[in-house]
């Protein structure tokens, strides 16, 4: 029986020895539920401060952005331009008539008092739209997303943004009740035209405050949001109203206002205020803005700009230019003009930096640097005759050779022995070249820099021919002296600056001008550039009975071409060629920039009395005109490639002078 036991007790065992391990018991689905949902909160706390910390600061969002308002006047007051004027003076939404908020509400969106930053059945509507319409004809974010968009530095279009400007909508409705999130958003959206909030404008479209704003005038400014380039009141006035109109059905439809009311407000057209402005006149407002800190510093609250400036004489310069491009343009193979008008103290009255503004805001007439070619040779004649010369002194128009340079005579003739008189009328470069050695490089330059030219010249024999380069304003400011008595002017388009309040700030004052030209080198001077248009290259500028006087220029191979020229009322630089310096078809000054010239100031000129010019001799006779037409053209046998300036000898110019 024992024996029996332990059989069965080892029998037992291994029985168990053998029998296989149960399977654990699963978790349940609670406690895994739990497991994800906190590593869920974990990594969407790291996601969400991840994003959290790269949103803007809203602490202080309700404070008055930054602002440069300036307004350009002409010399009679009226709008050349409204810069800077990015943001007015931030308006509580409380003050504004209801229906101002109302028209932004119904019109992009309706559900605003409702939702919390986010509207999911704006997002679902928005989703149906556009799916049935095949492309995105309908958005789905909210006032308050618009907003946070605004207030993104990089307004990136991905799905990042996307999520921090949810974010930020929900940050800004828990900071924020409603009225002031409609107020940030109406003093933040932008509305076209350069301005952003409802106060810049209101006063930009419709000269008045925002709480001034009538319902019509609202809805057109609610309805620009949705594209300001092409809905603001200026862009598309047509365009505008029939945007406006839907708004105004969106906010009847909101129950807003009634039908009747709503007829009403459609049927009214909008009084829009518009600049008086030309075209082109840009050219001129970007020169007074880059001034003006100089003057005052970065102004820090709305400023007026008086100018010197006449929008009667730019429209006739511009319709000059045009014209003028326009007929023979293509022909010459120039594409860009300039013309610059000033009075005979610097004053600036026209300025056209180029064929058209609003092609290329890149203003020529002070920012281009071109070789004047002939137009330069009057501080030549000026430099001779202050060293002893006389404009009947006798010298040969020849070949000239320096230093293996042999600079020629246009199409190479030359006319033998003539006075300097009839060698400037007729545009000599062999003895524009004598000259210049003889008084020698430096004094020329030293005399073009005392009338005006600042960009630093090149000292070197090829300066008698233009070879340095200036920018057309700066080298029409160095003519007037010879059209006012010889002073030293600055050019300058700024009169006053002074705040909406009535303070000046600024005001330019009447110095003592220097004397630059003496009397007797004066009047030389003017009998010699009288006789260019009466006899010589620059004959299509004449003006009949009114005396001018002025100086053709081109330079080699036909880059550019000049005419510069005064009267004892307006002197006035024109200047033609291409911006990639290419070469025109035989496009000289004594051609279309004489003809622009003549234009501009037959018109600008017509009214006022005939007057003679201060250097002139009264009662000279007026030598007979020759039958041969002229040109000035430079002509070069033999370049210089040792004399040729290169870029970095340029550079060194620039810096040190010469």
């Amino acid at each position: 029986m024992v024996r029996q036991n332990k059989s069965d007790g080892a029998a037992e065992i291994a029985e168990r020895a053998v029998e296989p391990p149960r399977p654990k018991k699963p978790p349940s689905w609670p406690y895994v539920l739990m497991l994800l949902a906190a590593w869920g909160v974990i990594f969407g706390g790291i996601f969400f401060s991840r994003f959290l910390s790269e949103l803007p600061d809203v602490n202080s969002l309700m404070a008055n952005g930054p602002s440069r308002d300036v307004t350009i006047l002409d010399d009679r007051s009226r709008l050349i331009a409204r810069r800077g004027l990015t943001q007015g003076v931030l308006v509580e939404v409380t003050t504004l008539p209801s229906y101002v908020p109302n028209a932004f509400i119904a019109i992009e969106d309706r559900r605003f008092r409702s939702h919390l930053g986010v509207d999911p059945i704006g997002l679902v509507r928005a989703a149906m739209e556009n799916a049935k319409s095949g492309h995105v004809v309908q958005g789905g974010s909210t006032l308050t997303q618009q907003l946070a968009k605004n207030l993104f530095l990089v307004p990136d279009r991905n799905f990042r943004r996307k999520i921090q400007e949810a974010m930020l909508a929900a940050y800004l409705e828990s900071r924020y009740n409603k009225d002031q999130i409609l107020t940030l958003y109406l003093n933040r959206v932008y509305f076209g035209a350069g301005v952003y909030g409802i106060e810049a404008a209101a006063e930009r479209f419709f000269g008045k405050h925002a709480s001034e704003l009538s319902l019509p005038e609202a809805a057109m400014l609610a309805g620009s949001v949705k594209a300001p380039a092409r809905y603001n009141p200026i862009s598309d006035p047509d365009a505008s109203h029939d945007r406006a109109s839907v708004v105004l059905m969106a906010m009847q439809e909101e129950g807003y206002i009634d039908e009747a009311t709503r007829l009403d407000a459609d049927h009214t057209r909008a009084r829009i205020v518009r600049g008086t402005a030309t075209p082109s006149s840009g050219y001129f407002a970007d020169w007074v803005m880059g001034q003006i800190t100089g003057y005052i510093g970065d102004p820090q609250e709305a400023v007026i700009v008086d100018t010197s400036f006449d929008l009667d004489v730019q429209e006739l310069a511009e319709r000059a230019v045009t014209a003028g491009l326009r007929e023979d343009g293509e022909k010459l193979n120039a594409s860009q003009a300039v013309l610059v008008a000033m009075t005979p103290d610097g004053a600036v009255r026209a300025m056209v930096g180029g064929a058209s503004y609003s092609q290329s805001p890149y203003n020529r007439a002070t920012d281009a640097l071109r070789q004047p070619g002939s137009a330069f040779k009057a501080f030549v004649y000026l430099s001779a005759f202050e060293h002893g010369r006389r404009p009947s002194d006798v010298m040969h128009d020849g070949p000239v050779d320096i230093r293996g340079w042999k600079p020629e005579d246009y199409e190479g003739k030359y006319r033998g022995d003539i006075s300097l008189r009839e060698a400037f009328a007729h545009s000599s470069n062999s003895i524009a070249v004598q000259l210049t050695q003889e008084v020698t490089p430096k004094a020329v330059a030293r005399t073009a820099k005392r009338l005006g030219v600042e960009t630093p010249l090149q000292a070197v024999a090829s300066l008698a021919l233009g070879t340095s380069v200036v920018t057309p304003l700066e080298l029409t400011a160095a003519y007037a002296p010879f059209a006012n008595g010889g002073l030293g002017v600055s050019p300058h388009g700024i009169v006053r600056i002074r705040s909406k309040s009535g303070k000046v700030l600024w005001q330019r004052t009447q110095s003592d001008a220097s004397q630059v030209i003496a009397p007797e080198n004066l009047s030389q001077m003017t009998e010699l550039m009288r006789e260019v248009v009466l006899t010589g290259t620059g004959k299509a500028a004449n003006l009949g009975d009114r005396p001018v006087a002025g100086k053709t220029g081109t330079t080699q191979d036909y880059r550019d071409a000049w005419f510069m020229g005064f009267s004892a009322d307006l002197v006035c630089g024109v200047w033609i060629g291409n911006d990639d310096n290419s070469t025109m078809n035989k496009g000289t000054g004594g051609k279309l920039p004489a003809r622009i010239f003549h234009d501009f100031m037959a018109s600008a000129e017509a009214g006022l009395p005939v007057r003679p010019l201060p250097g002139a001799q009264i009662g000279a006779p007026a030598p007979e005109a020759p039958q041969q037409e002229q040109s000035d053209q430079p002509q070069t046998a033999q370049k210089q490639p040792a004399k040729k300036p290169d870029n970095f000898q340029q550079l060194l110019d620039r810096l040190f002078g010469t």
